[in-house]
């Protein structure tokens, strides 16, 4: 399983159980990315995970898993 598999995976066991305890999806998910982001800038620093922000946030709408491409 390479770790996109595992996310994708993980967020949809976390969707489902945001819609079981009748919590927005939208603020879920904003959560999750807010917490998500404090875990890495936590691992790797704040700039490390800026700049993971802005990959992401410029690859948005792409169906293609650039994690190879990253520095």
């Amino acid at each position: 399983m390479t770790p996109s598999e595992f996310a994708r995976a993980e967020m949809a066991t976390l969707i489902a159980k945001a819609a079981s305890a009748h919590v927005d999806e939208a603020a879920a998910l904003r959560a999750i990315l807010d917490a998500a982001a404090a875990a890495l800038a936590n691992l790797s620093g704040v700039e490390d995970a800026q700049n993971e922000l802005q990959f992401i946030a410029g690859n948005l709408g792409d169906d293609e898993d650039h994690v190879f491409m990253r520095p």
